[in-house]
């Protein structure tokens, strides 16, 4: 099948699908679209994933990861606010492991504590995970969630 678009560009389209074609592609059998409202069965979505082994300074793009590693942090560090541009509800997961000394952290005022302290200082060789929700309203990362290793 040959379409021509108003520029006179051409493409060749090839395979099928069922269903009728709407606007915005909501009635295309087993195809995501990206303005239908539509409900995902058995799908997985996999978290954006940003590591560094060491900073003493910290910012973390929201637009680019779902979660950020430390992997074995040398220094004190401060945790900055975010960059980029969040969006009501969006999560945050920030895990944190030193290299074998205990060190401090410090955390950006957009950081609020909800249900969950905020980590001042590593635990030598343990994993800290602090789990964070953007609350747009207040222009805060809600912090819901911190643990560490056992």
């Amino acid at each position: 099948m040959r379409i021509d678009n108003p520029i006179g560009l051409q493409a060749a389209l090839t395979g099928s699908f069922s269903g009728s074609f709407a606007g915005d592609g909501s009635n295309l059998t087993g195809v995501v679209t990206p303005t239908a409202a539509q409900t995902l069965t058995n799908k997985r979505i996999d978290p954006r994933v940003g590591t560094t082994t060491s900073s003493s300074s910290l910012t973390i793009d929201s637009d680019s990861y779902d979660i950020y590693c430390i992997t074995a942090l040398a220094s004190a560090m401060t945790i900055n606010s975010p960059s980029g541009t969040p969006v009501q509800g969006q999560k945050l997961i920030i895990r944190i492991k030193d290299n074998a000394t205990a060190r401090t952290l410090t955390w950006n005022g957009i950081f609020r504590a909800v249900g969950a302290e905020l980590p001042t200082t590593t635990t030598i060789s343990k994993y800290i995970y602090v789990g964070c929700i953007y609350n747009s309203t207040d222009t805060k990362w809600d912090v819901v969630a911190a643990a560490e290793e056992a």
